[in-house]
């Protein structure tokens, strides 16, 4: 018996292999609505302003919304942000680009942001849910 080598059948007659996917900007046609717009950016330093975030992230493209949150309780930044774009070509360069470059004096990571931000309307729906969860029947 031969050790190292696992048994797999040969695939059926007439089985062909797969090709790749194509890319998601072929899929959409390069300016999908599904594709990321928003980026999350951390490693920011505390007393950052959106406004400070501005230049280097809008020399990509039209900026649409930047957010710094805060945290609940003590008003203080929490050292990210988040920088949304019009057009997902726009964040996708923006990220390549400005991912590991120093902001600040500070090395940031820039990555896409799993959702876009919320509204503060879901924030607090989500809240009510959270709060009548946690309270035994």
């Amino acid at each position: 018996m031969r050790r190292g080598y696992s048994y797999s059948p040969s695939p059926p007659r007439g089985y062909r292999r797969r090709v790749r996917s194509p890319s998601p900007r072929d899929h959409y046609g390069g300016r999908g609505r599904d594709l990321p717009t928003s980026l999350l950016v951390r490693n920011l330093r505390r007393d950052c302003r959106p406004e400070d975030l501005r230049r280097p992230f809008g020399q990509f493209g039209r900026l649409k919304d930047i957010y710094l949150p805060r945290d609940y309780y003590t008003g203080e930044p929490r050292g990210f942000g988040f920088v949304q774009y019009y057009d997902p070509e726009d964040a996708a360069d923006a990220k390549y680009y400005l991912d590991g470059q120093v902001v600040l004096g500070r090395q940031i990571t820039v990555v896409f942001a799993e959702e876009n931000r919320k509204k503060p309307q879901e924030m607090r729906a989500r809240d009510s849910v959270r709060f009548v969860a946690s309270f035994p029947l």
